[in-house]
């Protein structure tokens, strides 16, 4: 370029020179409109970057407010939870009986029964079924009678035995047993007895019976034999025990025996042992 203008100022005639400084111009109006496109091209660019920002900016504001808007009126427009009327129990027609409290006239709560006389918490309902016969233990008529009416306070038996469960081989023994016909049942026993050695089962069905039947000392050894030796009879068993102490005329036994029963918190007959401890101390 610099050697062109050199050439025009050293060489050239008139015409060239204007027609060089046409050319020149020219030249300089195509690198002006260029510079001109280039620079509209980038601003329409830009316009274009930022209508869409504009768009995208404007959309999202519009997010926000519709979702707010949403929250109010959802928040206010949900109803509060009605609480539900509380239906009041219907009167019934007649008074209602609590069946667990016994009434006031029943046998165990008269004044005249011998239970009255211990508190109001360790009080028992009377036994199901009499003691044995146990008056003619004594030579004294009068004693008798008194030991026949303290056990006929204390016997608190029942069968099955809990606890046990006789198998097959006891069917009838356990079939006269609930028929409460001891006698069958022990003679049953004792047939059962020669093949059946060493059966605690057998044992304790045997004790049972003869205490029934008011073989104190018999129904006595029998219990001393398993005493211990099966947790689940155990706590019927000691009763037990104290109801033969009594029938074989061993009261001191009894007695120490009911008191360590009354102390065992959870035992099954620890009241019928503070009752027997209370008669014995009469």
């Amino acid at each position: 370029m610099e050697e062109f203008k050199q050439y025009l100022n050293d060489n050239a005639d008139e015409a060239e020179r204007r027609a060089a400084e046409q050319v020149m111009e020219g030249l300089q109006g195509l690198r002006l409109e260029s510079k001109v496109a280039e620079v509209a091209a980038e601003r329409a660019a830009l316009y274009r970057r930022l209508h869409w920002r504009r768009i995208f900016t404007s959309m999202v504001a519009l997010a926000l407010l519709a979702g707010a808007a949403y929250l109010f009126f959802v928040k206010n427009d949900t109803p509060a939870p009605q609480q539900q009327p509380v239906e009041q129990p219907a009167k019934p027609p007649f008074p209602v009986v609590n069946q667990d409290v016994p009434s006031e006239n029943t046998t165990e709560k008269t004044a005249s029964d011998p239970i009255a006389q211990l508190p109001p918490d360790e009080r028992l309902p009377n036994p199901r079924y009499p003691a044995p016969d146990a008056s003619m233990m004594r030579g004294d008529a009068a004693a008798g009678k008194n030991q026949q009416a303290l056990l006929d306070q204390l016997w608190y038996t029942d069968y099955p035995l809990k606890g046990l469960k006789p198998g097959n081989s006891f069917k009838t023994v356990d079939k006269n047993l609930k028929k409460r016909n001891f006698n069958a049942a022990y003679l049953e026993l004792e047939q059962l007895e020669g093949f059946l050695t060493k059966n605690d089962t057998l044992r304790y069905l045997k004790a049972y019976c003869l205490l029934e039947t008011g073989e104190g000392n018999e129904a006595l050894a029998y219990l001393d034999s398993i005493q211990g030796r099966h947790s689940a009879w155990e706590p019927q068993l000691q009763w037990y025990r104290g109801l033969a102490m009594l029938l074989a005329d061993e009261r001191g036994k009894a007695l120490a025996l009911f008191k360590q029963i009354a102390k065992s918190p959870g035992h099954p007959y620890r009241r019928h042992a503070a009752k027997a401890e209370k008669l014995l101390a009469m």
